[in-house]
């Protein structure tokens, strides 16, 4: 794919853009969007005041691929997602970030099998202290690459299968890299630069292998929630299960949890349940967290390592007529006792297309 740096002139506009380079204004804007840091992304048909520049896809064709052409919707959801993260040590809050998301989802049958479309149309991310402010820019600008998929679902687990536009997300990813690179081409502190480097090989890892990104994706709370059993099946959908969570606190280590799921309320459309997941601790590996704790939160609070708790609550409901998740309360408490704690409170709300 080739792309076009275009310096918008006083007299353009989306439509006169579009006629020059035939495209519509709707492939002009995701084009862009897709391949610009959060804060220069379009809302709506018109520039913002402050856009000095646009993203023009120059690829002979414009036309999608025989795969991204089975993509033709049949119905649509617009999510609103709202999380706060927030760390105590000592029983003092030291951070906190602050995101909320709008996503648009369509889902569609072909031949049997069943495909989603996700689209991340709004990412506001706000964070304390003012520090850590270009650290979550970065993991922004990064959710926006990943966030905008076309995947087919498992017909089993309701999770993602495959990701169909990988190949467009890889593209996306290898210009957003050269981006940063260009972007941060001055720094001269050799921490810094490996640090950026670093940052750079962990996400050429995820981003250009399909499965790593899969499971990757899998693992953000919006896909979570939304890709599971309900879409795929009406049988056993609410069943005891077990599953891995990640710690944020202890450098993304695998801990197992088993969940029961709990019927609060249910009419024949739809049903409120009740998600709980205790941490399986015969298989904690206690010694290995404790290492990470000596070096990374023992130097802050001086006190040794205690009790490792981690706990899942989650309240969703469904329409079941229409296969749609309509609502979640998620609350997540990750602590070593009385020493380190680490909060996330994440609300999922359907809202009007």
């Amino acid at each position: 794919m080739r792309f076009l740096e275009y310096e918008i002139k006083d007299v353009d506009t989306l439509e006169s853009i579009s006629k020059q380079y035939n495209q519509s204004v709707e492939e002009i804007v995701n084009f862009h969007n897709q391949n610009c840091g959060i804060t220069q992304q379009i809302i709506g048909d018109k520039f913002p005041v402050y856009l000095k520049f646009l993203y023009l896809n120059t690829s002979p064709s414009s036309k999608p691929n025989k795969e991204e052409q089975i993509f033709i919707s049949e119905s649509s959801a617009r999510y609103r997602c709202e999380q706060s993260v927030m760390t105590y040590i000592g029983g003092m809050l030291i951070n906190h970030i602050d995101t909320k998301r709008e996503f648009l989802v369509d889902k569609f049958q072909k031949n049997g099998d069943s495909f989603v479309n996700t689209k991340l149309v709004e990412n506001i991310m706000n964070s304390y202290p003012e520090e850590m402010k270009e650290a979550v820019d970065l993991i922004s600008d990064i959710d926006l690459l990943a966030c905008n998929l076309q995947v087919s679902l498992n017909k089993e687990s309701g999770k993602i299968d495959k990701i169909i536009n990988h190949n467009t997300i890889v593209e996306n990813w290898k210009m957003h890299k050269q981006h940063l690179k260009t972007k941060y081409g001055f720094l001269r502190n050799s921490e810094t630069k490996d640090n950026l480097e670093l940052f750079l090989q962990t996400n050429d890892e995820i981003f250009l292998n399909e499965g790593k990104l899969k499971e990757w994706v899998n693992n953000k709370m919006f896909f979570d929630l939304f890709f599971d059993k309900y879409l795929v099946s009406n049988q056993n959908v609410f069943s005891p299960f077990k599953k891995d969570l990640y710690s944020q606190l202890f450098e993304g280590k695998p801990i197992s949890f088993e969940f029961r799921q709990d019927i609060i309320t249910e009419t024949q459309s739809a049903i409120n349940v009740r998600k709980v997941g205790d941490m399986i601790k015969n298989r904690v590996n206690t010694t290995s967290l404790e290492e990470i704790y000596d070096v990374k939160f023992k130097p802050l609070v001086n006190y040794k390592f205690s009790e490792f708790k981690f706990s899942y609550r989650e309240n969703s409901t469904y329409d079941l007529e229409n296969t749609w998740i309509t609502a979640s309360d998620v609350t997540i408490i990750e602590e070593i006792k009385n020493n380190v704690k680490l909060m996330i409170s994440y609300k999922l709300t359907k809202i009007e297309v």
